[in-house]
Protein backbone atom coordinates (compact mmCIF):
# COMPACT_ATOMS: atom_id res chain seq x y z
CA UNK A 1 0.00 0.00 0.00
CA UNK A 2 1.10 3.66 -1.11
CA UNK A 3 1.19 6.00 2.16
CA UNK A 4 1.60 9.75 1.54
CA UNK A 5 0.35 12.83 3.71
CA UNK A 6 -2.59 14.36 2.83
CA UNK A 7 -1.76 17.95 1.66
CA UNK A 8 -4.66 20.02 2.00
CA UNK A 9 -4.36 22.13 4.98
CA UNK A 10 -5.68 25.54 5.87
CA UNK A 11 -2.49 27.90 6.68
CA UNK A 12 -1.41 31.46 6.99
CA UNK A 13 1.11 32.71 4.28
CA UNK A 14 4.23 31.27 4.37
CA UNK A 15 5.61 27.47 5.15
CA UNK A 16 6.38 25.18 3.00
CA UNK A 17 4.72 21.65 3.82
CA UNK A 18 6.74 18.32 3.50
CA UNK A 19 5.33 15.52 1.30
CA UNK A 20 5.79 11.64 1.28
CA UNK A 21 8.10 10.58 -1.50
CA UNK A 22 5.66 9.03 -3.56
CA UNK A 23 3.91 12.91 -4.15
CA UNK A 24 7.31 14.71 -4.51
CA UNK A 25 7.93 12.42 -7.33
CA UNK A 26 4.55 12.74 -8.59
CA UNK A 27 4.80 16.16 -9.12
CA UNK A 28 8.73 16.19 -9.69
CA UNK A 29 8.19 14.62 -13.20
CA UNK A 30 6.34 16.78 -14.72
CA UNK A 31 7.23 19.71 -13.72
CA UNK A 32 10.60 19.07 -13.15
CA UNK A 33 11.15 21.22 -9.69
CA UNK A 34 10.88 20.23 -6.39
CA UNK A 35 7.17 19.95 -4.55
CA UNK A 36 6.39 22.85 -2.85
CA UNK A 37 2.64 24.06 -1.72
CA UNK A 38 2.09 27.40 -2.30
CA UNK A 39 -0.16 30.17 -0.42
CA UNK A 40 0.01 32.94 -2.68
CA UNK A 41 -1.09 36.67 -2.55
CA UNK A 42 -5.05 36.90 -2.98
CA UNK A 43 -7.21 39.68 -3.49
CA UNK A 44 -7.18 42.49 -0.78
CA UNK A 45 -9.52 41.70 0.72
CA UNK A 46 -8.98 38.18 1.50
CA UNK A 47 -5.83 39.30 3.26
CA UNK A 48 -4.90 37.63 6.74
CA UNK A 49 -7.77 34.95 5.89
CA UNK A 50 -6.56 31.23 6.14
CA UNK A 51 -6.04 29.84 2.59
CA UNK A 52 -6.51 26.11 0.78
CA UNK A 53 -2.98 25.69 0.14
CA UNK A 54 -2.02 22.20 -2.81
CA UNK A 55 0.09 21.38 -5.39
CA UNK A 56 -0.08 23.32 -8.56
CA UNK A 57 -1.69 26.10 -7.50
CA UNK A 58 1.19 28.04 -8.68
CA UNK A 59 0.26 27.34 -11.97
CA UNK A 60 -3.33 28.12 -11.95
CA UNK A 61 -3.86 30.81 -9.16
CA UNK A 62 -3.52 33.81 -11.92
CA UNK A 63 -4.84 31.23 -14.79
CA UNK A 64 -8.09 32.83 -14.86
CA UNK A 65 -6.68 36.76 -16.02
CA UNK A 66 -4.50 34.32 -18.28
CA UNK A 67 -7.00 32.70 -20.96
CA UNK A 68 -5.80 32.65 -24.47
CA UNK A 69 -9.52 34.78 -26.15
CA UNK A 70 -11.63 32.76 -27.75
CA UNK A 71 -14.56 33.86 -30.33
CA UNK A 72 -17.80 32.67 -29.87
CA UNK A 73 -19.14 31.60 -33.63
CA UNK A 74 -23.00 30.86 -33.71
CA UNK A 75 -24.35 27.95 -35.45
CA UNK A 76 -26.99 28.58 -37.23
CA UNK A 77 -28.29 24.86 -38.32
CA UNK A 78 -27.88 23.53 -34.76
CA UNK A 79 -29.95 26.95 -33.15
CA UNK A 80 -33.90 26.99 -32.40
CA UNK A 81 -34.95 30.35 -33.61
CA UNK A 82 -37.44 32.01 -31.10
CA UNK A 83 -38.51 35.13 -29.81
CA UNK A 84 -38.29 34.74 -26.37
CA UNK A 85 -35.35 35.23 -23.88
CA UNK A 86 -32.06 34.84 -25.44
CA UNK A 87 -31.33 31.50 -24.09
CA UNK A 88 -27.10 30.08 -25.75
CA UNK A 89 -25.56 26.98 -25.84
CA UNK A 90 -22.06 27.11 -25.84
CA UNK A 91 -19.98 23.44 -26.98
CA UNK A 92 -16.03 23.86 -25.56
CA UNK A 93 -13.87 23.76 -23.16
CA UNK A 94 -15.83 25.73 -19.75
CA UNK A 95 -12.44 27.39 -19.25
CA UNK A 96 -12.34 29.20 -22.33
CA UNK A 97 -16.13 29.46 -23.28
CA UNK A 98 -16.77 31.10 -19.65
CA UNK A 99 -13.36 33.72 -20.41
CA UNK A 100 -15.69 34.11 -23.76
CA UNK A 101 -18.70 34.62 -22.23
CA UNK A 102 -17.13 37.47 -20.22
CA UNK A 103 -17.43 40.76 -22.38
CA UNK A 104 -21.30 40.26 -22.49
CA UNK A 105 -22.08 38.69 -19.34
CA UNK A 106 -19.76 40.27 -16.89
CA UNK A 107 -21.81 40.38 -13.50
CA UNK A 108 -24.97 39.52 -14.83
CA UNK A 109 -25.93 36.06 -14.41
CA UNK A 110 -27.88 35.80 -11.26
CA UNK A 111 -27.60 32.43 -10.57
CA UNK A 112 -24.85 29.99 -11.26
CA UNK A 113 -26.01 25.87 -10.85
CA UNK A 114 -22.98 23.69 -11.46
CA UNK A 115 -22.65 20.24 -11.10
CA UNK A 116 -18.88 19.50 -10.86
CA UNK A 117 -17.60 15.90 -12.45
CA UNK A 118 -15.19 13.86 -11.35
CA UNK A 119 -15.77 13.38 -7.73
CA UNK A 120 -16.32 9.96 -7.46
CA UNK A 121 -13.34 8.22 -5.46
CA UNK A 122 -12.66 5.48 -8.37
CA UNK A 123 -13.79 7.42 -11.49
CA UNK A 124 -11.12 8.31 -13.88
CA UNK A 125 -10.62 11.19 -15.72
CA UNK A 126 -9.34 13.29 -18.31
CA UNK A 127 -7.12 16.48 -17.27
CA UNK A 128 -6.57 18.79 -19.93
CA UNK A 129 -5.96 21.78 -18.98
CA UNK A 130 -2.96 22.45 -21.06
CA UNK A 131 -2.76 26.45 -20.37
CA UNK A 132 0.41 26.00 -17.54
CA UNK A 133 3.58 28.26 -18.93
CA UNK A 134 6.01 26.38 -19.02
CA UNK A 135 3.50 23.21 -20.38
CA UNK A 136 3.93 20.48 -17.47
CA UNK A 137 4.49 17.43 -19.55
CA UNK A 138 3.18 14.50 -17.63
CA UNK A 139 0.42 16.24 -15.52
CA UNK A 140 -2.13 15.90 -18.03
CA UNK A 141 -3.88 12.74 -19.19
CA UNK A 142 -5.96 9.84 -16.95
CA UNK A 143 -6.15 10.80 -13.81
CA UNK A 144 -6.20 7.56 -11.96
CA UNK A 145 -8.55 6.58 -9.15
CA UNK A 146 -8.01 7.25 -5.56
CA UNK A 147 -5.69 4.70 -4.43
CA UNK A 148 -3.68 5.01 -7.96
CA UNK A 149 -3.05 8.94 -8.25
CA UNK A 150 -1.75 10.75 -5.12
CA UNK A 151 -2.17 13.73 -7.03
CA UNK A 152 -5.59 13.30 -8.14
CA UNK A 153 -7.08 15.80 -5.82
CA UNK A 154 -4.49 18.14 -6.77
CA UNK A 155 -5.57 17.75 -10.18
CA UNK A 156 -9.27 18.67 -9.25
CA UNK A 157 -8.46 21.75 -7.24
CA UNK A 158 -6.80 22.68 -10.34
CA UNK A 159 -9.30 21.92 -12.68
CA UNK A 160 -12.17 23.93 -10.37
CA UNK A 161 -9.92 27.07 -9.16
CA UNK A 162 -9.71 29.06 -12.33
CA UNK A 163 -13.46 28.07 -13.38
CA UNK A 164 -14.78 29.37 -9.86
CA UNK A 165 -12.80 32.66 -10.25
CA UNK A 166 -14.39 32.84 -13.92
CA UNK A 167 -17.67 31.98 -12.39
CA UNK A 168 -17.79 34.69 -9.28
CA UNK A 169 -16.69 37.35 -11.90
CA UNK A 170 -19.73 36.54 -14.38
CA UNK A 171 -22.13 36.79 -11.27
CA UNK A 172 -24.08 39.50 -10.57
CA UNK A 173 -23.89 41.62 -7.01
CA UNK A 174 -26.78 40.33 -5.85
CA UNK A 175 -25.81 36.79 -7.62
CA UNK A 176 -25.72 33.33 -5.86
CA UNK A 177 -23.84 29.95 -6.61
CA UNK A 178 -25.26 26.58 -5.99
CA UNK A 179 -22.86 23.49 -6.46
CA UNK A 180 -24.03 20.04 -5.79
CA UNK A 181 -20.93 17.36 -4.44
CA UNK A 182 -20.48 14.26 -3.40
CA UNK A 183 -18.86 13.67 -0.01
CA UNK A 184 -15.30 12.32 -1.84
CA UNK A 185 -14.13 16.36 -2.72
CA UNK A 186 -16.82 17.94 -0.24
CA UNK A 187 -14.49 19.14 2.16
CA UNK A 188 -11.99 20.71 -0.15
CA UNK A 189 -15.05 22.53 -2.57
CA UNK A 190 -16.12 24.00 1.07
CA UNK A 191 -12.53 25.42 1.56
CA UNK A 192 -11.81 26.01 -1.89
CA UNK A 193 -15.25 28.13 -2.12
CA UNK A 194 -14.49 29.92 0.79
CA UNK A 195 -11.24 31.06 -0.50
CA UNK A 196 -12.97 31.67 -4.06
CA UNK A 197 -16.04 34.05 -2.55
CA UNK A 198 -14.86 34.58 0.91
CA UNK A 199 -16.36 32.92 3.89
CA UNK A 200 -19.13 35.73 4.46
CA UNK A 201 -20.69 35.01 1.83
CA UNK A 202 -21.29 31.41 2.26
CA UNK A 203 -25.21 30.92 3.02
CA UNK A 204 -25.49 27.17 3.67
CA UNK A 205 -24.88 23.44 3.04
CA UNK A 206 -27.82 21.68 1.99
CA UNK A 207 -28.36 17.55 2.04
CA UNK A 208 -29.89 16.91 -0.88
CA UNK A 209 -31.55 12.79 -0.34
CA UNK A 210 -30.76 11.22 -4.03
CA UNK A 211 -31.59 7.96 -3.13
CA UNK A 212 -29.08 4.93 -4.34
CA UNK A 213 -26.74 5.44 -7.05
CA UNK A 214 -25.37 3.22 -9.26
CA UNK A 215 -21.29 1.97 -7.92
CA UNK A 216 -21.91 4.46 -5.00
CA UNK A 217 -23.57 1.75 -2.00
CA UNK A 218 -20.12 -0.22 -1.48
CA UNK A 219 -18.32 0.27 1.72
CA UNK A 220 -19.13 0.81 5.09
CA UNK A 221 -22.61 3.19 4.92
CA UNK A 222 -24.32 3.58 1.40
CA UNK A 223 -24.29 7.11 0.03
CA UNK A 224 -27.89 8.03 -0.48
CA UNK A 225 -27.32 11.68 -0.26
CA UNK A 226 -25.17 14.69 -1.85
CA UNK A 227 -25.02 18.46 -0.71
CA UNK A 228 -25.14 21.42 -2.23
CA UNK A 229 -23.13 24.16 -1.27
CA UNK A 230 -24.69 27.95 -1.74
CA UNK A 231 -22.39 31.21 -1.35
CA UNK A 232 -23.61 34.74 -2.66
CA UNK A 233 -21.43 37.25 -4.64
CA UNK A 234 -20.85 39.43 -1.79
CA UNK A 235 -21.07 39.48 1.72
CA UNK A 236 -24.50 40.64 2.95
CA UNK A 237 -26.94 40.08 5.26
CA UNK A 238 -29.18 36.81 4.70
CA UNK A 239 -31.94 37.33 3.20
CA UNK A 240 -35.27 35.45 4.14
CA UNK A 241 -34.72 32.13 2.04
CA UNK A 242 -37.32 30.52 -0.39
CA UNK A 243 -36.27 27.32 0.39
CA UNK A 244 -36.96 24.73 3.17
CA UNK A 245 -34.05 23.39 5.97
CA UNK A 246 -30.74 22.31 5.12
CA UNK A 247 -32.33 18.69 4.70
CA UNK A 248 -33.88 18.13 1.14
CA UNK A 249 -35.74 15.38 0.66
CA UNK A 250 -36.24 13.45 -2.70
CA UNK A 251 -40.22 13.84 -2.15
CA UNK A 252 -39.66 17.78 -2.72
CA UNK A 253 -36.31 17.91 -4.81
CA UNK A 254 -36.30 14.93 -6.46
CA UNK A 255 -33.98 11.58 -7.15
CA UNK A 256 -31.58 9.72 -9.11
CA UNK A 257 -33.72 7.57 -10.14
CA UNK A 258 -36.28 10.22 -10.84
CA UNK A 259 -33.57 11.82 -13.13
CA UNK A 260 -33.26 8.74 -15.00
CA UNK A 261 -36.50 8.33 -16.10
CA UNK A 262 -36.93 11.95 -17.01
CA UNK A 263 -34.12 11.08 -19.54
CA UNK A 264 -35.02 7.90 -20.85
CA UNK A 265 -38.49 9.41 -21.22
CA UNK A 266 -36.69 12.12 -23.60
CA UNK A 267 -34.73 9.61 -25.42
CA UNK A 268 -36.52 6.52 -25.23
CA UNK A 269 -33.96 5.11 -28.34
CA UNK A 270 -30.91 5.90 -26.67
CA UNK A 271 -28.72 3.78 -24.01
CA UNK A 272 -25.75 5.71 -24.06
CA UNK A 273 -27.72 8.14 -21.47
CA UNK A 274 -25.98 9.73 -18.06
CA UNK A 275 -26.27 7.04 -15.36
CA UNK A 276 -26.38 9.81 -12.49
CA UNK A 277 -28.39 12.70 -13.73
CA UNK A 278 -29.94 15.66 -11.75
CA UNK A 279 -33.65 15.54 -11.39
CA UNK A 280 -35.45 18.59 -12.86
CA UNK A 281 -37.00 19.34 -9.93
CA UNK A 282 -34.06 19.72 -8.00
CA UNK A 283 -32.83 22.32 -10.27
CA UNK A 284 -36.08 24.14 -10.84
CA UNK A 285 -36.50 24.40 -7.03
CA UNK A 286 -33.17 26.62 -6.54
CA UNK A 287 -34.24 28.52 -10.09
CA UNK A 288 -37.56 29.32 -8.19
CA UNK A 289 -35.83 30.65 -4.76
CA UNK A 290 -32.90 32.34 -6.22
CA UNK A 291 -33.91 34.33 -9.45
CA UNK A 292 -36.90 36.89 -10.36
CA UNK A 293 -39.61 35.51 -12.71
CA UNK A 294 -39.29 38.96 -14.16
CA UNK A 295 -36.13 40.92 -15.44
CA UNK A 296 -34.45 38.72 -17.44
CA UNK A 297 -32.51 36.85 -14.97
CA UNK A 298 -29.49 34.96 -16.72
CA UNK A 299 -29.18 31.21 -15.12
CA UNK A 300 -25.38 29.36 -15.76
CA UNK A 301 -24.42 25.93 -15.98
CA UNK A 302 -20.82 25.28 -17.08
CA UNK A 303 -21.12 21.32 -16.66
CA UNK A 304 -24.09 21.31 -18.63
CA UNK A 305 -24.02 17.07 -18.84
CA UNK A 306 -27.88 16.02 -20.58
CA UNK A 307 -29.18 19.63 -20.08
CA UNK A 308 -31.49 19.69 -16.79
CA UNK A 309 -30.63 23.16 -16.21
CA UNK A 310 -32.13 24.11 -19.48
CA UNK A 311 -35.13 22.10 -18.65
CA UNK A 312 -35.53 23.42 -15.24
CA UNK A 313 -35.00 27.09 -16.52
CA UNK A 314 -37.92 26.55 -19.49
CA UNK A 315 -40.01 24.64 -17.01
CA UNK A 316 -40.37 27.45 -14.29
CA UNK A 317 -40.82 30.45 -16.82
CA UNK A 318 -43.68 28.33 -18.02
CA UNK A 319 -45.09 27.76 -14.57
CA UNK A 320 -44.95 31.24 -13.60
CA UNK A 321 -44.72 33.64 -16.62
CA UNK A 322 -40.81 34.07 -16.37
CA UNK A 323 -38.53 35.53 -18.67
CA UNK A 324 -35.51 33.76 -17.36
CA UNK A 325 -32.53 32.97 -19.82
CA UNK A 326 -30.10 30.18 -19.36
CA UNK A 327 -26.82 30.01 -20.51
CA UNK A 328 -25.24 26.74 -20.86
CA UNK A 329 -21.81 25.38 -21.55
CA UNK A 330 -20.50 21.32 -22.52
CA UNK A 331 -17.16 20.82 -23.89
CA UNK A 332 -18.10 16.90 -24.68
CA UNK A 333 -19.09 15.63 -28.43
CA UNK A 334 -22.57 15.00 -27.09
CA UNK A 335 -23.26 19.16 -26.86
CA UNK A 336 -25.34 18.97 -29.91
CA UNK A 337 -27.20 15.32 -29.37
CA UNK A 338 -28.04 15.35 -26.19
CA UNK A 339 -27.78 18.85 -24.18
CA UNK A 340 -28.87 20.72 -27.36
CA UNK A 341 -31.29 17.95 -28.29
CA UNK A 342 -32.85 17.75 -24.97
CA UNK A 343 -33.80 21.60 -25.20
CA UNK A 344 -35.45 21.12 -28.53
CA UNK A 345 -37.50 17.48 -27.24
CA UNK A 346 -39.20 19.57 -23.80
CA UNK A 347 -40.08 22.32 -26.42
CA UNK A 348 -41.73 20.36 -28.81
CA UNK A 349 -43.23 17.96 -26.62
CA UNK A 350 -44.83 21.15 -24.22
CA UNK A 351 -46.09 24.75 -24.67
CA UNK A 352 -44.28 26.41 -27.18
CA UNK A 353 -46.61 29.92 -26.25
CA UNK A 354 -43.35 30.99 -24.77
CA UNK A 355 -41.36 30.56 -28.70
CA UNK A 356 -38.17 29.88 -26.40
CA UNK A 357 -35.22 29.06 -28.47
CA UNK A 358 -31.72 28.99 -28.19
CA UNK A 359 -28.49 29.83 -29.83
CA UNK A 360 -25.96 27.31 -30.43
CA UNK A 361 -22.00 28.18 -30.52
CA UNK A 362 -19.02 27.00 -31.04
CA UNK A 363 -15.50 28.24 -29.87
CA UNK A 364 -13.14 29.95 -32.46
CA UNK A 365 -9.94 31.12 -31.58
CA UNK A 366 -9.16 34.54 -32.67
CA UNK A 367 -7.67 35.36 -35.81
Amino acid sequence: MQLFLDPYRVGRRGPEVGLHAATLAAWERPFGRPARLYSLPARPERKGLPELVWIGKEQVVDLATGIPPRALRRAPELSLTGTGPANTIVHGDNLLALAALLPAYREKVKLVFIDPPYNAPGERWPYEDRLYEPPAEGWFGEVGAEDEDPLRHDKWLCMMYPRLELLRDLLSPEGRIFVTMGENEAPRLRLLMNEVFGPGTFLGCAAWHKGPSPGQNAGFLSKTHNYVVVHAKNAAPKPEANLPTTWWTAGEFGDSEEARRELEALFPEREDLFAIPKPTRLVRRIVEAATDPRGGDVVLDCFAGSGTTAQAVLEQNAWDGGDRRFVLVEMAGFANDLTAERVRRVLSGGDRSSSAGFDFYELDEVR
